[in-house]
């Protein structure tokens, strides 16, 4: 064999990583907490994009085709595009993040089942649970390293719940009022009201705003959460109406750890 070639196998890798997929980035941030380096984890819906409206590139078809696993969360996207990767890739596994958790009806669309899991910490160490298992299911060689993984992502899950408990403690919010009716399951998970401008993806009619801002006064809500995915127009004047400003948060974010400890600074008016 001569050098050159002695030189192009040395610069070979000596395996290519596996590729797992996802639907949305925090998903992507919950899997590499887990696997680390171990594979390549890429998410399906870039940021800025809605779920409910992102079509993939032929690219990122391309991808599908490679993939070992697809981790589903429950999105429209995936109601849209699901079969179409199963056709492409016959032996792509899915694996669902929510197979732990139980599902509630999201607000104001009682005919569809709320998919925003990831917003809510208790449910988040489900999600990691339901990946660890498809994990070690693929890579039992390097289940060990993959339990540890799990045990200190857990544990820093715990400490961000009991932060923000304590944090809701000391400032004993009652409920916030958002666009989009993404945190219910955040809501629910430390006893609080959700109230929601748009009802059914439509924006509300002047009566039903009125209502919204009879409602936000008596509760005293100061605060009006959109997200970069809707429009604020309807939230703008609601703002104007009770003399309440208008903070910006992503439940889309990938830096979920940090993601959620704003979202509950911004709705307990402490972020300090």
């Amino acid at each position: 064999m001569s050098f050159k070639w002695v030189l192009f196998f040395l610069a070979l890798p000596l395996f290519a990583k596996e590729l797992l997929l996802v639907s949305i980035l925090p998903q992507k941030y919950f899997l590499k907490q887990l696997v680390g380096d171990r594979f390549v984890v890429e998410a399906m819906i870039p940021p800025g994009a809605s779920p409910a409206t992102y079509s993939i590139k032929p690219s990122q078809l391309q991808k599908i085709k490679k993939a070992k696993l697809y981790f589903t969360i429950g999105v429209p996207f995936e109601k849209a595009w699901l079969k179409r990767f199963a056709s492409a890739n016959p032996k792509l596994r899915f694996i669902d993040c929510a197979k732990y958790v139980r599902k509630y009806p999201l607000q104001g669309h009682t005919a569809h089942l709320d998919p925003h899991i990831w917003l809510a910490p208790n449910y988040v160490m489900q999600i990691a649970r339901a990946m660890l298992g498809a994990i070690i299911a693929i890579d039992r060689m390097h289940a060990k390293e993959y339990l540890q993984n799990y045990k200190k992502f857990i544990q820093k899950v715990a400490a961000i719940d009991a932060n923000i408990y304590t944090l809701f403690l000391q400032k004993n919010p009652k409920a916030f009022l958002v666009y989009h009716p993404s945190f219910g399951y955040f809501a629910r998970s430390y006893g609080l009201r959700q109230i929601a401008i748009e009802k059914e993806g439509k924006e509300p009619k002047i009566k039903e705003l009125l209502a919204l801002i009879q409602k936000a006064k008596k509760l005293h809500i100061h605060t009006i959460f959109i997200e970069p995915q809707f429009p604020k127009k309807r939230a703008l004047f609601l703002a104007k109406k009770i003399g309440a400003k208008v903070v910006t948060i992503d439940p889309l974010a990938y830096d979920w750890s940090e993601n959620i400890v704003k979202v509950a600074c911004a709705i307990s008016g402490n972020c300090d």
